[in-house]
């Protein structure tokens, strides 16, 4: 840390959501809570051709897709549209979902406040009578594990109201189960296909026949949990993803450097994480850990969902009772079929790509986040938040990592739609020391243990769930618990605390209107 750091420079390192309040009369801070009105999201970005609209729209459809377990195992033909609204999905239309997995859909972890976003809450039961519905709750709680059958025992971890996690082992075991010093990181799968009927007509499932609990037990995450070598992490938001894509490596350090005698005063540094092949500046997930978006949407498929594909070839389960014949790996790989029957012809330029590839497609086109209508309060809480000279009164310093606006590349491979926009993401892209209180104990690239990604703000004022793990819904919590010990935000947070109380409201407020 900084010597020259000062106790009372004020700053925010934020995530979270909203509805709007003047600060008038305030005599006490409050989140105002998850915005109302139009989710402001999901939408195609402005400026598209007819043929990059196409295949987001394609994009957005197989992303949609409920997975079976093999190709001759959906209850329709594989890339058909049921018909169904996607958040009541009941039909298999897709085909390679993992004996592992923590999802069976990718939007599944992606649907607040619209297809694309952050973690929500999902109607449990989608196959009842619509008079019998029950309450829309975590997926993970019991329409994921249970659903088609499937007989996993849900972790302590995933509660009925609480975030979507997916879980990180920070260190290996050794052949007799004990833990080493030597990292894991990696993440391991909470569901098993093991009890599943893929089929509503009542047919055995051929993959899933000889996969039993004594073949495919669940990991023992209550064993991890225990001995405190579990991580977690909630889903990002998939907004604007294609315009961060497309911002040049200069222009990030450019916006960095522009702060560097401001940061210095108060003791923020901040590193870019970098591709282990070319050192390139690297810029998706909590650490900034993928390179791009065709890399993201490759490893959440194997990863999430357990799709093998071209970028990761291996099925995360190498048990064969659980995984084929009827299942090739890799399974999602480029359609060279002659006819487009199953709708994987090579003459059809819809179906060509393979499924991730083509969800990169639908993330490439899908605009950012739009912001709620502005009033005083947020104007006075924007104005504060953006303060970034030290000298200043009412200085906070927030945007001296949480960068207001980037600007993508001139030129992007003819794409107008992705060319010299200004991208109001509110990040630096780069990884901070966010302290012992934030830690999660785990590596990834250079960004080291107590080191995340400035997350993005923009989408802030619907997201529900807020830090890495989603340990809590109030954003005024999540600002205060990046204070700890060695985090670069001490003495930010220190002066957020200064402020009065109708200033913080402003802050709070202005932050709900992204």
């Amino acid at each position: 840390m900084n010597s020259k750091r000062m106790p009372k420079i004020k700053a925010v390192i934020a995530t979270g959501l909203a509805s709007l309040m003047s600060s008038t009369g305030v005599t006490a801070q409050t989140d105002p809570g998850v915005r109302g009105g139009p989710p402001g999201a999901g939408n195609i970005i402005a400026g598209t051709n007819y043929n990059e609209t196409a295949s987001f729209l394609e994009g957005k459809l197989r992303a949609e897709e409920l997975e079976a377990t093999c190709d001759g195992c959906s209850d329709v033909t594989p890339g058909s549209d049921t018909g169904q609204d996607p958040n009541l999905a009941t039909i298999t239309s897709s085909a390679g979902l993992g004996a592992r997995h923590n999802a069976d859909q990718c939007t599944v972890c992606h649907t607040q406040p619209a297809i694309g976003g952050s973690g929500g809450f999902l109607v449990p039961n989608p196959k009842a009578d619509p008079s019998n519905f029950r309450r829309p709750e975590n997926p993970m709680f019991d329409l994921i594990p249970h659903r088609n059958w499937q007989t996993n025992t849900v972790p302590s971890f995933i509660t009925q109201f609480g975030p979507i996690r997916e879980a990180r082992f920070k260190f290996l075991r050794d052949s007799n189960g004990n833990l080493t010093t030597t990292r894991d990181g990696g993440v391991h799968q909470l569901f098993t296909i093991v009890g599943r009927d893929t089929n509503t007509d009542g047919r055995d499932d051929p993959i899933v026949a000889g996969c039993t609990n004594a073949v495919l037990p669940q990991t023992d995450f209550e064993r991890e949990v225990a001995e405190n070598n579990i991580s977690f992490r909630i889903p990002l938001q998939m907004f604007g993803m294609g315009l961060i894509d497309s911002i040049q490596d200069k222009e990030i350090l450019k916006r960095h450097d522009t702060t560097a005698a401001q940061r210095e005063v108060v003791g923020i540094e901040g590193i870019p994480n970098r591709s282990g092949n070319d050192g390139t500046i690297t810029r998706f997930g909590w650490k900034a850990q993928n390179k791009s978006l065709t890399v993201f949407a490759g490893e959440a498929y194997n990863v999430e969902n357990g799709v093998t594909n071209e970028l990761f070839p291996q099925p995360t389960s190498g048990i064969n009772e659980c995984n084929g014949p009827q299942k090739p790996h890799p399974n999602d790989i480029t359609r060279t079929a002659d006819t487009d029957e199953d709708n994987e012809s090579f003459f059809n330029p819809m179906h060509i790509l393979a499924d991730w590839m083509q969800f990169s497609l639908f993330m490439r086109f899908l605009d950012g986040p739009q912001r709620a209508p502005v009033n005083a309060s947020i104007t006075r809480g924007e104005k504060l938040f953006e303060n970034t000279d030290p000298n200043s009164a009412n200085f906070v310093g927030c945007a001296l990592c949480h960068t207001p606006e980037m600007k993508t590349a001139a030129t992007m491979g003819g794409s107008g739609a992705l060319e010299n926009k200004t991208v109001s993401l509110y990040s630096d892209l780069l990884v901070h020391h966010m302290g012992n209180g934030l830690m999660d104990d785990i590596v990834q690239g250079a960004a080291g243990p107590d080191q995340f990604r400035t997350t993005p703000l923009w989408g802030l004022g619907q997201r529900i769930f807020f830090l890495h793990d989603g340990r809590t819904n109030d954003l005024l919590t999540a600002i205060q618990a990046h204070s700890s010990a060695n985090s670069e935000a001490n003495a930010v947070i220190t002066s957020f605390n200064a402020l009065s109380n109708s200033q913080k409201q402003d802050i709070l407020n202005f932050l709900r209107s992204l």
